[in-house]
């Protein structure tokens, strides 16, 4: 992979690390658990304007007619495009889920404007469920400790683009940087109360890959490895979403392993095998039409549900996208997964849809888009 891609890749995996992976420890006091809920919808929006000559929008030939990199890039679009998020009608976890498709692409009706979600709630902008505030000094840092409360909801989703992390962040009126976040969680890390460290190891393992231990607020030095260890251990039938976020979670772990050059053992062989493990039951599990599991990793199963198994197959489909080798991607099976969940996105798109699932499935093409065929700027 050329030096560009993977950038770009990098790139493609953090909105949901300021936005979802740094809430559930960076104010665990006021997150509740949720799972895979449903709130108000993801709906396409009458008001948007028609895309410019320029703009790529959803082609009026047969989705099955048309080039996979073509059919990705035209459902990224129209789902972008057409289904507007508002601080009016919509909650602050299902933006947080939005960016994870879309990062800073994402747009927000603000009253009468469309804005940059990420920027407009960075920027001190205020929505339901939506709030920052200070928390003391970290002693590593000697700068403030910058906590997020958020509604149920914000605790689950896997994520896109990375923002510099000088990016600036304003807390009660203070300016701060998503380093200050960033490093406000990882010193809050004994603080978990949930036992998830999913969204820790996506989180740190992308901010901050050459921190190898680091002193958190137990006064203890912590390594990454421990977190790996209880993730891998971790029954992912009882977990949210099927054990997808977890899963998502080893897939991260898994890569940025080999991408130290490290040797597998310990934990990290652990979880190496965890991951494989999953993969297979996966692959096991997946319907004659590309669909997966609506039971994901526990049985197989199917539903008359076209939402359900949009969400169901997008969760799945955006672990694999990041824990697959790029051949392996390229493979049919992997190739007929995504053009079936292209297909059922194509089919309801003038439908509302849970944001979770549609947004965690667009998180998967935009990935698998990256992977196989490169960012669409490169």
């Amino acid at each position: 992979m050329m030096n560009a891609q993977k950038n770009s890749l990098r790139n493609s995996i953090l909105a949901s690390t300021v936005f979802d992976r740094l809430m559930p420890w960076a104010a665990i006091p006021s997150i509740g658990l949720l799972g895979c809920a449903s709130f108000v919808g993801c709906q396409p929006s009458s008001s948007v304007p028609p895309a410019k000559p320029s703009e790529t929008v959803v082609a009026t030939e047969e989705p099955s007619a048309r080039s996979l990199k073509d059919l990705i890039d035209d459902t990224l679009a129209y789902n972008r495009d057409r289904r507007i998020l508002s601080t009016q009608r919509n909650a602050a976890w299902q933006v947080a889920h939005g960016s994870v498709a879309y990062g800073l692409d994402l747009p927000l009706q603000v009253g009468n404007q469309r804005v940059s979600a990420f920027e407009y709630l960075f920027g001190g902008g205020s929505m339901r469920g939506w709030q920052m505030a200070l928390g003391g000094t970290n002693p590593n840092t000697n700068r403030p400790i910058v906590k997020t409360f958020v509604e149920a909801g914000s605790y689950e989703g896997q994520g896109q683009t990375h923002p510099p992390l000088d990016l600036p962040i304003t807390v009660d009126g203070k300016t701060l940087t998503l380093e200050d976040w960033g490093r406000s969680a990882q010193y809050e890390i004994p603080n978990n109360t949930f036992r998830e460290y999913s969204w820790t190891l996506i989180a740190l393992t992308n901010l901050f890959p050459d921190d190898y231990e680091w002193k958190a607020a137990d006064g203890k030095l912590w390594t990454l490895e421990p977190l790996v260890a209880f993730e891998a251990k971790q029954d992912l039938t009882s977990s949210p979403c099927g054990g997808m976020h977890r899963a998502m979670g080893l897939a991260h772990a898994v890569q940025y392993w080999k991408r130290r050059k490290l040797s597998f053992t310990g934990g990290w062989l652990e979880a190496q095998k965890k991951l494989k493990e999953t993969v297979d039951i996966i692959r096991r599990y997946q319907n004659s039409d590309g669909t997966f599991s609506t039971n994901y990793t526990s049985r197989p199963g199917t539903s008359n549900d076209l939402s359900t198994r949009i969400g169901t197959t997008g969760h799945t489909l955006e672990v694999l996208a990041y824990a697959l080798e790029p051949e392996q991607l390229r493979e049919p099976w992997m190739e007929k997964s995504v053009r079936r969940l292209c297909e059922m996105l194509q089919a309801s798109k003038n439908e509302e849809l849970e944001c979770g699932g549609l947004y965690h499935g667009l998180a998967g093409l935009r990935i698998y888009r990256e992977r196989v065929f490169g960012h669409p700027d490169s």
